[in-house]
């Protein structure tokens, strides 16, 4: 099996991953991964249109 790496615009993400799920040669790895990065960049954009509050850095470190 191939392997490739794909760079796709953030608004085209959802839809391209929907059809590529239905392709039967195809095979997603780490679907909750790719869940995870989906909707941390949902985040990042509401933070940068002002529509989400960002939260200090050290809180982050602090749950890790």
């Amino acid at each position: 099996m191939k392997e490739i790496t794909l760079k796709i615009n953030d608004s085209k993400f959802k839809t391209f991953v929907e059809f590529v799920k239905t392709l039967d040669y195809v095979r997603i790895e780490n679907n909750k991964n790719l869940e995870d990065l989906e909707k941390g960049l949902f985040e990042l954009k509401q933070i940068q249109d002002g529509k989400l509050k960002s939260r200090p850095v050290e809180d982050l470190l602090n749950e890790l």
